[in-house]
């Protein structure tokens, strides 16, 4: 059989199967809905430049100098010495 001769065999399939909704959309958003309101709170600005590379450095430096005992603590850590 010679390419482009006669008809095709082939099926093609027009969509793909589409998956269900799980449980109903009446109640869509509702812990959203029940949740307080809270506003939002005042920050300082984060320092910028050669204040933020000084904090930086004291930050990742100056602590090991003090040198503390056990496995160390990531930065938020709720944990105090």
């Amino acid at each position: 059989m010679r390419l482009g001769s006669g008809p095709s065999h082939l099926q093609l399939k027009c969509c793909a199967p589409v998956g269900k909704v799980h449980g109903s959309l009446a109640r869509a958003g509702k812990v959203k809905s029940q949740t307080p309101r809270v506003s939002k709170q005042d920050k300082e600005k984060p320092l910028t430049g050669r204040a933020k590379k000084r904090m930086q450095y004291n930050k990742r430096f100056m602590t090991l100098a003090k040198k503390q005992m056990g496995p160390k603590r990531g930065p938020n850590s709720q944990a105090h010495a």
